[in-house]
């Protein structure tokens, strides 16, 4: 998998338990084109993230709150569809956490999300917003009011299923 574009690490290591470090961040406009190829988008226009880093013990918590613009392509007329993603999240770093993702424990499907690795006391949150960002665009946007014509639909289908290549071979015999 292609590495995300947009890094921001942060040293950690100073944070005193209880302690926050708040952070602005701000994709350049360059580090915005790598991410609209990366998302398979138009463009991104602005990325922008607040971010507060506490420390828990020997874990970090991260609070994030990303704003973007983005342009996408409408599945159903190809138009430019104008996007924005105004959305927090958390995540909890820690440092037994293996750079890998495993875990001695097993995970169960009812627990909240793991924790991230926490390497040489570094967050970057630029990976997180970047990756919230992936999972926040829909895969599948559609212009509002924008319809697939069924009929054509059901042609295509027909006209493309192999069923129908192999339908036709018999025919011919």
């Amino acid at each position: 998998m292609q590495a995300l574009p947009f890094s921001r690490p942060f040293d950690v290591s100073h944070l005193g338990d209880g302690n926050t470090q708040h952070q602005r961040i701000e994709a350049t406009p360059g580090e915005c084109d790598d991410l609209a190829l990366f998302l398979g988008t138009v463009a991104v226009r602005c990325l922008q993230a607040d971010v507060a880093l506490t420390r828990r013990g020997r874990q970090i918590r991260a609070d994030i709150h990303v704003r973007a613009d983005i342009i996408q392509t409408c599945v159903v007329t190809l138009d430019h569809l104008d996007t924005a993603i105004d959305e927090g999240f958390s995540l909890t770093f820690d440092p037994d956490v293996r750079p890998s993702g495993e875990f001695d424990e097993p995970l169960s499907v009812t627990d909240d999300d793991p924790p991230e690795p926490l390497v040489d006391e570094t967050v970057d949150a630029g990976i997180a917003v970047g990756e919230m960002m992936a999972l926040a665009l829909d895969p599948w946007p559609r212009r509002p009011g924008a319809e697939i014509d069924r009929d054509l639909a059901v042609v295509e289908s027909v006209r493309t299923s192999p069923f129908a290549v192999l339908k036709s071979l018999k025919e011919d015999d």
